[in-house]
This record gives structure tokens, C-alpha cells and sequence, in this order.
């Protein structure tokens, strides 16, 4: 059994950046990565665009004047996500996407992120969804995940039980901020109801004996992206739609963004612990 991912052997290099973006104050540093993966850039012609001002990260593209065929995808880690995100499992997980053709080219890490290729796409709302040309495309995109072997021949382990349990040892019982304290106190169910919900998750999960596969754990629409065929294709007409992958198919392209790339059983259960997740990370992640 094995929960660690492996890289193909032909997968690009990714090279390690010793640089440090402030998430405020992000061009000074932002163009020494820029210096570095596109020496021909002139920094005075370098243009900056926020796409996400998130809770878990920022996301920058970088392009030079008005040409913007060739876009650097930035992204910034937010505060204190290094505690319940494997970084070096995230890097090798865009590694073994991008070499199945699920996920754009990964250019380099520095030390509060990464950087990599963008590509036109437009990011869904839950009405596109609802399209059964679209909804066919997601399922097809998601059983591509699902069916990548990224252990070298070895039966992968579920990481699931062991991310929840890091998880729950990040849980805070109280902050200084009162707001955020009564925001925890109503909104966050108690660590023993969350545990004792855990546990009845893994006694009943565990029995099922479901494959065990790469999935994608955190599919928002917004990290849905969509690419009708032939649209946007070498052309800056499509500046205000932002996304990261490549058309696949005829009728068009998906690809699936964000998320923590890991093994776990294959059900996927909507749970109160989850959106006690959702409500904790809000606030322990603006927390100083």
C-alpha cells in the first residue's frame, strides 16, 4: 500500500524560486519571478491582473503590454494554508495532471508559491452545470482523474482519515477576537460532535471497500473551467474570461482547478463536518 504520489520520470524539472511574494505588495517580487521564467519581458511592460483575492490564496497573471497570449499564472498562498495543504504532494500532483493532459504546465515554485501556465477558459456558474453538454464534459474530465495511477505500481492508501485528523488537530477553541469567537461558538459544531461524526464516518466508509483514486476535493463550480472548441483560440479578444486548461473534445473542454489533489475513497459524503471545515478555515485563515 502506498499514500505517496509519484512523478513520471519524463515530467518536466520544476525549478525552486528563492523568492518571497507579498501578498500586498506583490510586483517587486512577482517580476523577479517574471525575470526569471520570461528574460525577454521587458519589467516596465509587464502587466498584473488579480483574478482571486481568496481566503486560501491570491492569483496573479502576468503578460507583457497588450499581448496576452502568453499569461504566468501566480499564485500566492494564504496565510498559514501550509498547515493543512502538503505542498510538495500539491507540486507532484500538477506534475502527474499535467503529464495525463489534465492540467496546464507547472513553471517553477518559490517559497510561498508557484507559478504556471495559463490558458483561456471561462470559470462555470451553477447554471452552466446544468447543461447536459457541459455536466457530460465534467463527468468525463472527473472519471480522467480517477482513473490515473500515480503510485509506480503500488495500491494507493487513502490519505482521507489521516487529512481529517490533521485537521482536527488545527481546530482552535476560541480566539482573542470576539467577533470570530461567537462566529466559532454558532456557526462550528463542538470538537466532540465533529469527532464522534468522524468516527461513525469511518466505521461506516471503511466497510464499503471502494477503489481508492486521485481525486479532486474541493470541486467549486468556479474551479470548473470550460473552453468551447475554437473559441479564443490565439487571440486576446477574451481578456475579461480567465482560466487554466486546454480544450478536450469536440464539443468543447474542461478542466478542473483548485483543490487539494489526494487519494481518497472514491464516495464523496456531504457531511456537517465539512461545512464546519469550510466555516473554520475562513476564520483561522485571516487570523493573524
Amino acid at each position: 500500500m502506498a499514500n505517496y504520489i509519484h512523478v513520471p520520470e519524463s515530467a518536466p524539472v520544476v525549478p525552486k524560486l528563492d523568492v518571497t511574494v507579498d501578498e500586498h505588495d506583490y510586483r517587486p517580487a512577482a517580476l523577479q519571478l517574471i525575470k526569471a521564467l520570461r528574460p525577454h519581458w521587458k519589467p516596465t511592460e509587464v502587466k498584473m491582473k488579480t483574478f482571486t483575492d481568496g481566503i486560501t490564496n491570491k492569483l496573479i497573471g502576468c503578460y507583457e503590454g497588450g499581448a496576452q497570449e502568453d499569461v504566468v499564472l501566480v499564485r500566492i498562498y494564504g496565510n498559514k494554508t501550509e498547515l493543512f495543504v502538503d505542498r510538495d504532494n500539491e507540486v507532484k500532483s500538477f506534475q502527474v495532471l499535467h503529464a495525463h493532459r489534465c492540467a496546464p504546465r507547472l513553471y517553477c515554485t518559490f517559497n510561498n508559491g508557484l507559478c504556471y501556465e495559463f490558458l483561456e477558459g471561462v470559470a462555470l456558474e451553477p447554471e452552466h452545470i446544468r447543461n447536459p453538454a457541459i455536466f457530460r464534459l465534467i463527468a468525463r474530465q472527473m472519471a480522467k482523474y480517477h482513473a490515473i495511477h500515480a503510485h509506480n505500481g503500488w495500491v494507493p492508501r487513502s490519505d482521507l482519515w489521516h487529512t481529517m485528523s490533521k485537521y482536527f488537530s488545527l481546530v482552535p477553541t476560541r480566539f482573542d477576537n470576539l467577533e470570530k469567537n461567537q462566529r466559532l461558538s454558532s456557526q462550528v459544531p463542538s470538537p466532540v460532535c465533529l469527532r464522534e461524526e468522524l468516527l461513525w464516518l469511518q466505521q461506516s466508509l471503511s466497510k464499503l471497500d471502494s477503489p481508492v483514486v486521485l481525486c479532486h476535493n474541493d470541486l467549486l463550480c468556479k474551479n470548473i473551467i470550460y473552453q468551447q472548441a475554437g473559441e479564443c483560440s490565439g487571440s486576446s479578444t477574451c481578456a475579461g474570461k480567465t482560466g487554466h486548461s486546454k480544450p478536450i473534445g469536440a464539443l468543447g473542454g474542461i478542466g478542473l482547478v483548485g483543490g487539494e489533489r489526494q487519494d481518497v475513497s472514491l464516495p464523496q459524503i456531504s457531511s456537517s463536518a465539512t461545512q464546519a471545515y469550510s466555516h473554520w478555515l475562513e476564520l483561522f485563515c485571516v487570523s493573524g
